[in-house]
């Protein structure tokens, strides 16, 4: 089925026998978001252990990762920050369940921001900004908290199940003021105009005819090239949110990205990779090693290495 947005659909379209197990799914994914947060915290790295069992695909995926950016890695560590990530992975679930049916307000105490000084400046220049950040287990739950500070438009992908695409695009639409799909770049140049912040996160493999190719841990990669275009042609600054969890909640910081874009889309694209390597060697267990980062080769004939 091909993916379509669901927010101009009525949960009657839903309801058919069909989607009852997405359905129960969702049930459960909403009584578990009422866990205390150290309770949601420990629930989800035992979820994350019985995912490391079943999961073989994604196992895979993260082993080839680590061959590829830690090559004198053994294999008994990278077993290791495997059932790590896997762990992370299981948090950041029930995380996303706790920002989609929980009051915001309810996590408050928990977050922690570097930065404010930077989003205020880069807002008084009124060319509006471009968030850029990696993939983070704690994502949805970290960002649900950016509106505390910035009204920001955050780039979402559409999930291939209707039901699931259902309930995240009204979640996310009562966090944010505004939600872009990554394709509607109308949408993309119109908050900028309106001096408003959008969100990318620039580290997912999007083809061939979206990227450039640039180091990510020392091995060419396909990196998304419009940013940097989008900046240059609007003037908008752009600024790095990096986020993650901490011991005791999360902290979220913003840095400008100076001297960004330049004129030559593989130098800016190796910049941002720069950066996305160095917010993951801060957390390396939170990132989203189950991602085919790799899975277009420069030369068109070479296999992908999953």
């Amino acid at each position: 089925m091909a993916k379509q947005s669901t927010l101009n659909k009525s949960i009657k379209e839903f309801i058919g026998p069909k989607h009852w197990p997405t359905w129960i799914g969702m049930g459960i994914a909403y009584l578990l978001s009422f866990l205390p947060w150290s309770a949601l915290q420990g629930v989800g790295k035992v979820l994350g252990k019985v995912l490391y069992l079943v999961a073989s695909r994604r196992r895979h995926i993260c082993d080839v990762n680590f061959k590829i950016c830690y090559p004198d890695m053994t294999k008994a560590e990278r077993i290791k920050l495997t059932k790590e990530h896997f762990e992370s992975q299981g948090q950041g679930l029930l995380e996303t369940f706790a920002s989609w049916f929980q009051n915001k307000n309810r996590f408050a105490s928990k977050i922690t921001f570097e930065g404010e000084e930077v989003i205020k400046d880069v807002l008084e220049r009124g060319r509006g900004c471009i968030l850029i950040s990696g993939h983070f287990s704690p994502l949805d739950i970290c960002g649900s908290q950016v509106p505390r500070i910035l009204d920001v438009h955050p780039i979402y992908k559409l999930q291939r199940n209707p039901v699931l695409n259902w309930v995240m695009e009204r979640q996310r639409k009562a966090l944010f003021s505004k939600t872009i799909e990554r394709r509607s770049m109308r949408e993309v140049l119109k908050s900028l105009k309106q001096n408003k912040a959008v969100w990318y996160a620039v580290d997912q493999d999007y083809g061939r005819s979206d990227s450039v190719f640039a180091p990510f841990y020392g091995r060419e990669c396909a990196t998304i090239a419009h940013i940097a275009r989008i900046s240059k042609m609007t003037n908008a600054p752009v600024v790095l949110y990096d986020y993650g969890r901490t011991q005791t909640g999360y902290h979220l910081s913003f840095s400008e990205v100076i001297d960004f874009p330049t004129k030559d889309d593989v130098e800016n694209a190796t910049r941002m990779n720069s950066l996305m390597e160095t917010a993951i060697e801060k957390k390396r267990e939170q990132y989203f090693w189950g991602h085919r980062r790799f899975k277009t080769q420069v030369n068109k004939a070479d296999p992908s290495p999953y």
